[in-house]
């Protein structure tokens, strides 16, 4: 049986069908859900950590790592919070809390199919190195790896051609080494370049962990969650097809694009078409790609590095 202790999140832990033996809802301290259940038996306890008091302090996990459990919890995370980065789950991980997730099917995963350190450890910031790269006559210092995700809004915007595009360039004019990882899909087989591997969901850690010898890591995530990455790019081709099938299938979807990081792409559109776009959705865009040439080194390409930060100077 199962313990929920939930806040703002209950409604996507509540549409779980599981047995449930005891409920808290509300904020809660550390020290009272140990009070509460450190002599209380259950399978496992599934957090949502909008309930915890000082959810964002990692000495909230530490203190309920010394009085429960910690191998039967589950905490939820929301996918827009502080705590959703690779720098406070790598707290967690050296804490010993490998299951995690930010939505209702990561819960449903991992109650089936717990974590080791192994499923997290690409996650885990032990230390950061430095490492200096030449570009243009200009040394670079990079601190740590920087994993950059990338997602598909409308149907085929691109992601794949873009991070080859975006791989090449980094490697043949400005030096840096980059691993591309593709999650559930097999196109980047058809590029025949190196560094470029497609695997599935349950084999992305494993690759994640080769990759340090290079200097930036992309994934195309398709459905994968978010959380592997530092951060992620949302694509979206502008054509009236795909975004009135975009809207059939999420009506919801620019309200959760508010924030993020949306670059327009493959897009034939005017200034004003594209301000007026902008509008509508009510979404800030922060690139925008005309139809290119994945032959062909392009400005566009280099632009886009530069306003990532991914390099120093054109």
């Amino acid at each position: 049986m199962n313990v929920l202790v939930v806040n703002e999140q209950e409604k996507i832990v509540s549409s779980l069908n599981i047995e449930i033996i005891k409920t808290l809802r509300g904020v809660f301290s550390a020290d009272e859900l140990i009070s509460t259940f450190s002599n209380f038996f259950f399978a496992r306890m599934i957090i949502d950590v909008t309930a915890l008091e000082n959810s964002d302090d990692a000495v909230t996990y530490q203190k309920l790592s010394i009085g429960l459990p910690i191998d039967k919890i589950i905490l939820l995370i929301p996918p827009t919070s502080s705590m959703a980065n690779n720098f406070f789950l790598s707290k967690l991980i050296s804490m010993g809390y490998y299951n995690f997730t930010t939505n209702s099917d990561g819960i449903l995963y991992l109650l089936n199919t717990p974590n080791t350190y192994k499923d997290v450890a690409h996650l885990h910031q032990i230390e950061q190195t430095n490492v200096v790269v030449s570009n243009s006559g200009d040394d670079i210092t990079l601190s740590g790896i920087k994993i950059l995700g990338f997602k598909n809004v409308t149907d085929g915007a691109g992601s794949s051609s873009l991070i080859y595009m975006m791989k090449k360039e980094l490697e043949e004019k400005y030096n840096f080494s980059v691993l591309a990882v593709e999650v559930d899909r097999r196109d980047f087989t058809f590029f025949r370049e190196k560094n470029m591997i497609s695997t599935d969901k349950n084999s992305v850690a494993t690759e994640l962990l080769k990759a340090k010898n290079f200097n930036y890591v992309f994934v195309d995530l398709n459905d994968y969650e978010e959380n592997v990455c530092d951060e992620t790019i949302y694509l979206i081709e502008p054509s009236v097809i795909k975004l009135n099938k975009l809207m059939i299938r999420d009506r919801a979807i620019f309200s959760k694009l508010k924030n993020k990081k949306v670059i327009v792409n493959k897009s034939v559109l005017s200034e004003g078409d594209l301000k007026e776009f902008a509008l509508e959705a009510n979404i800030n865009i922060f690139f925008v790609l005309p139809p290119l040439n994945d032959r062909e080194s392009s400005e566009y390409i280099d632009k886009l590095l530069l306003k990532l930060g991914l390099i120093k100077n054109l």
